[in-house]
């Protein structure tokens, strides 16, 4: 098997179509608290990509302080946009700041319960993605990378419930996928098919272009493919090392078929 690429494999947003659950989750949330707004005159279009783009953007602040893409609290994004909403009415600080500590918080917490049930279901992989993944195992060994941080099962239940596990040879889960997690993949991979650097191809495969930076760093003649099959990356990282993007299904077959 030495004479086949290694591939490594996101899950999320790459195979699986998360990005979907997200954004459905997402206007719920605005659409919530735009109708409790809509009494102190605050007006909110749930459905202006605006302010689904300040969402993204608070809850990104949100994922750099925490430190993980997961919640510590379920209010934690709802309270920081009831904030940014409060201050575009045309209300003073103090009943601002008395509203949101007795109004505030316990809506924030129940739309927060309700964003993470949604945020719970199981995203449906790609159409098409399967004869993308035949194609790569025909000629290549292929490793599902995903992380799972405190919930292990639920990205197992993804990976069956899409029927995808048969095209993988091997599924790694990683509570986070850092670089001490990627480089296991990577000498995993070498170790079982007893790879040598010389004859060694790696293609890394991503929606985000973080994780394909810290591939790079590993080893630099690492071939990565950015998948973006939404308008733009989700997180705004760097693109300085990505060699390929594929912004839809078939531009991913034709990559996995060119390299």
């Amino acid at each position: 098997m030495n004479s086949k690429n290694m591939v490594i494999w996101d899950l999320d947003s790459t195979l699986i179509d998360t990005d979907a659950i997200f954004e459905n989750a997402q206007k719920n949330v605005i659409s919530r608290l735009s109708k409790e707004l809509s009494s102190l005159s605050i007006n909110i279009n749930p459905d202006s990509e605006d302010e689904i783009d300040q969402l993204r953007a608070v809850d990104y602040e949100g994922i750099k302080l925490r430190g993980h893409t997961a919640y510590d609290y379920p209010y934690e994004l709802p309270l920081s946009l009831l904030y940014i909403y409060l201050m575009r009415g045309e209300i003073n600080d103090k009943y601002a700041a008395a509203w949101m500590a007795s109004k505030g918080k316990e809506l924030a917490d129940e739309v927060g319960k309700e964003y993470l049930e949604r945020l719970n279901e199981t995203p449906k992989k790609f159409t098409g993605i399967e004869k993308v993944l035949e194609e790569s195992a025909k000629r290549n060994y292929n490793i599902l990378l995903t992380e799972y941080f405190e919930n292990r099962e639920k990205q197992y239940r993804k990976i069956k419930e899409n029927k995808i596990e048969d095209y993988f040879d091997k599924i790694i889960a990683a509570e986070n996928k850092n670089k001490i997690a990627i480089m296991a993949a990577i000498e995993y991979g070498k170790l079982e098919n007893e790879i040598e650097d010389k004859e060694f191809k790696l293609i890394f495969i991503d929606d985000r272009s973080k994780y394909l930076e810290i591939a790079k760093s590993i080893y630099p003649f690492c071939i990565t493919v950015n998948v973006l099959f939404r308008k733009k990356e989700i997180f705004g990282e760097s693109s300085s090392k990505i060699d390929y993007t594929a912004k839809n299904v078939s531009e991913l077959e034709d990559i996995i078929k060119m390299i």
